[in-house]
């Protein structure tokens, strides 16, 4: 049903991580020590891409039906998402927590996404949970995987989409908002 998230003619390419910008501090978030980094936004698109790699490869294992590697890619996956989801929640949401007080509009649009991630997070833990226990599948449990994963999958391409379409936009140095 997902099959374009992981049909691939050939190996993905390694992801290489975005150039780093060298450029000094431009203020401080009000509120916080954190400072505004150009290359955060640039590193969490490219974890969107490694995430989105690695669940081409859980298609991919899923089409040899070999559940060693689907175990093994979910795994994985669940590390990648927690290391992006950290890096999210620590240095974005609370730069621009602080950093969009004086913006009400924006403000709220950022913590409609905060919560939402919160929810899908948490969906997404208890899939990963679910199907990287220890044990084999069995066959009902097989089929249950391969209709969760479409929707697992659709949710993660639409909220990269969303995230750097709308709510990374957001992401300035404080002395660019109002």
């Amino acid at each position: 049903m997902f099959e374009f998230l992981w049909k691939r003619k050939a190996p993905p390419a390694p992801i290489e991580a975005p150039k780093q910008v060298e450029q000094p501090p431009q203020g401080v978030a009000p509120g916080t020590s954190l400072h505004y980094d150009p290359n955060l936004v640039p590193n969490l698109v490219a974890d969107h891409q490694v995430l989105l790699g690695i669940f081409g490869e859980i298609g991919v294992a899923m089409n040899q039906k070999n559940m060693a590697l689907v175990k093994q890619k979910l795994g994985e996956f669940g590390d990648a998402l927690r290391g992006h989801l950290l890096k999210e929640n620590i240095r974005f949401y609370v730069y621009l927590q602080h950093s969009l007080e004086g913006e009400p509009d924006n403000a709220a649009i950022m913590h409609d996404f905060r919560k939402e991630m919160q929810h899908i997070g948490k969906a997404v833990a208890d899939f990963l949970h679910k199907y990287t226990a220890d044990g084999d599948w069995s066959e009902a449990m097989w089929q249950d995987f391969l209709q969760e994963v479409g929707g697992i999958g659709k949710v993660l391409v639409k909220r990269i989409q969303t995230e750097e379409n709308v709510l990374y936009p957001l992401y300035l140095p404080v002395q660019d908002y109002k």
